[in-house]
């Protein structure tokens, strides 16, 4: 597969975070906040209110980047939940999404480390956020810098060496 192969540093990689109001978007939390940053630009950012929800425009335009890229985030399971439900809503079908998971690659790199969350990662690591913390934007930003750390921990050069793995969704 071409993408497994891939170097890092001219993979097509897209950090991404979303922020909600609440843990379980089948209980009526919703996405209040969308960042997808790419290597040094913002190329979607979004935010709303629960009561003021993604509509169909923001998700084409995210799915479009999506199918062109590989998503970086933190503990991605959480976010694509709410992606998922979320176009679920309006009646889209997600495209399958290639995916590194900084959550799972730390639990890879440093089985050392007591506490996995993205602040304690950050700190492990030495590595100082240019904005506070728990914006989608921020989040997003934080992860870039938490990725290219482990990278150079681990000493990894392609988009398998990083994890890279694909999700493919199945539609009824």
């Amino acid at each position: 597969m071409r993408w497994k192969g891939m170097p890092l540093e001219v993979a097509p990689l897209l950090f991404f975070d979303v922020e909600t109001s609440g843990l379980r978007p089948d209980r009526g939390a919703a996405i209040v906040e969308l960042a997808l940053l790419g290597a040094r630009e913002p190329l979607l950012l979004w935010k709303g209110t629960s009561a003021q929800r993604l509509q169909r425009a923001q998700f084409r335009e995210l799915f479009a980047h999506v199918r062109e890229g590989v998503i970086v985030g933190h503990n991605l399971r959480f976010d694509f939940w709410f992606v998922t439900y979320e176009a679920g809503r309006l009646g889209l079908a997600v495209p399958p999404i290639r995916f590194i998971d900084t959550l799972g690659l730390a639990r890879r790199l440093l089985p050392e480390q007591a506490d996995y969350r993205l602040v304690a990662l950050l700190h492990a690591l030495g590595i100082e956020p240019d904005k506070p913390l728990h914006t989608a934007v921020a989040d997003a930003q934080a992860t870039r810098a938490l990725f290219w750390k482990l990278v150079e921990r681990g000493k990894l050069r392609t988009l398998a060496d990083a994890g890279m793995k694909q999700l493919t969704w199945t539609h009824r």
